[in-house]
């Protein structure tokens, strides 16, 4: 399994580029709950709002259409919120500045702009995230793939090369797939270090791919815009019904791409199915 693209070769006609959190491993929940909303009260101090915190970071990042976005994007939206509420956490226009502006969401863009603003609130971001990275490796054999995930990722990768495309870290990334026996059926690895999932589809479709010989596999709307902003085919493993989503994709949307008859009709049947998934 390649970690950059000097390390791959294009070995297939079609390609699958897939999310890994909460898509073939089932770790969302546990990440959200038990390490990211948990740090950032820790770090921020915010044990007093602690309640109205954990409600709100669940919703934004488990049940409705925000579901996967970035991390970094929570903690804004996060503020946000507390802010509506008369809440001010000092410094909060320096994360939100560098959300907006920022052309990646990764550590080092991170790093780059405390260097360059010298902001004590980017740090205790950057501080959080780290703290986040640290954990979520410790919790690491808990994780489990989704069921039917082992012989779906096989039979995909019998007839297209696969990249794992996601917002997570990519090192927790490859260990994941390593410890289930998965990463012999994914050929590349885009973490979070490397930018926005867009992005990494992209620099995918410049290795020589054909848009309509490729496949985005994900479980949040961000996902699917990913796929639009490239032009390729979406299909969403849907939270709470994974099992039967893996199995819509092995039996239908799979060979609906390998035939060229992954129609638009299709296509908006599968987002409407994420959309109802994702209430809110």
């Amino acid at each position: 399994m390649a970690n950059a693209l000097t390390d791959f070769t294009k070995r297939r006609e079609f390609l699958v580029c897939m999310d890994s959190d909460g898509c073939v491993m089932n770790t969302v929940r546990i990440k959200h709950t038990t390490v990211m909303c948990p740090e950032l009260i820790r770090v921020f101090a915010l044990e007093d709002y602690a309640d109205f915190v954990s409600s709100a970071w669940e919703e934004i990042n488990l049940h409705t259409l925000t579901r996967g976005i970035s991390r970094f994007e929570s903690v804004v939206l996060i503020f946000d919120r507390l802010k509506n509420r008369g809440i001010e956490i000092p410094g909060s226009e320096d994360i939100a500045t560098w959300v907006n502006t920022a052309t990646e969401l990764s550590t080092a863009s991170l790093q780059l702009e405390i260097k360059k603003t010298g902001s004590l609130t980017l740090r205790k971001l950057l501080e959080w995230s780290n703290a986040c990275n640290r954990r979520i490796q410790a919790l690491e054999p808990t994780f489990e793939p989704f069921p039917g995930v082992q012989e779906s990722l096989r039979q995909l990768h019998t007839v297209a090369d696969l990249a794992v495309v996601s917002a997570a870290n990519e090192s927790a990334i490859a260990s994941e797939w390593k410890r289930y026996g998965l990463a012999q059926h994914a050929d590349i690895i885009f973490g979070q270090e490397v930018g926005s999932k867009a992005n990494s589809i992209a620099t995918m479709l410049a290795c020589g791919y054909e848009s309509r010989k490729v496949m985005m596999v994900g479980d949040a709307m961000g996902d699917a815009q990913a796929a639009a902003a490239n032009g390729v085919s979406f299909v969403p493993i849907l939270p709470g019904r994974e099992a039967e989503s893996w199995r819509r994709l092995q039996e239908e949307a799979l060979p609906k791409l390998l035939h060229g008859t992954f129609s638009p009709e299709y296509q908006a049947e599968l987002l409407a199915a994420l959309r109802s998934a994702l209430h809110g």
